[in-house]
């Protein structure tokens, strides 16, 4: 008699063990809907759309920091960004200067800064991507 009511015992679930594995029953479908969902939704992107905008200009040393951020706005990922500033005046260029990122994710930004002995805040500066490849 203590024997059936212990394999009783051992054979019921808890209530909570029902829950959680409801839960969790829940969740992985959801996780799996919305990536299905992605991958309908948003096709692979054959190119990166970056932008390239400057943040802050501060003197650094003996010359000024142009701080920038490059933001990609689509899902494919860009190796070896290469930005290049350039601060004209009147005259025509009178500096140039460049960078590179390693890495700019898709849906992500990164931030970088360029160097430049003339203080580009007095005659402008103009921002523009030179290249990337594919990691």
């Amino acid at each position: 008699m203590a024997q059936d009511k212990q394999k009783d015992q051992q054979s019921e679930r808890p209530v909570i063990e029902w829950i959680a594995g409801g839960i969790g029953l829940v969740l992985t479908l959801v996780l799996l809907g919305f990536v299905g969902w992605q991958a309908v939704r948003s096709p692979e992107q054959t190119v990166p759309e970056i932008d390239v905008r400057v943040t802050s200009i501060s003197p650094a040393g003996e010359g000024f920091l142009v701080e920038i951020i490059a933001s990609n706005h689509s899902a494919q990922t860009a190796a070896g960004f290469q930005v290049e500033g350039v601060i004209s005046g009147a005259a025509g260029s009178i500096e140039r200067s460049s960078t590179t990122f390693d890495y700019v994710p898709g849906h992500s930004e990164a931030r970088g800064g360029l160097f430049f002995s003339s203080n580009p805040a007095n005659e402008g500066i103009a921002l523009r991507a030179l290249g990337y490849h594919q990691p």
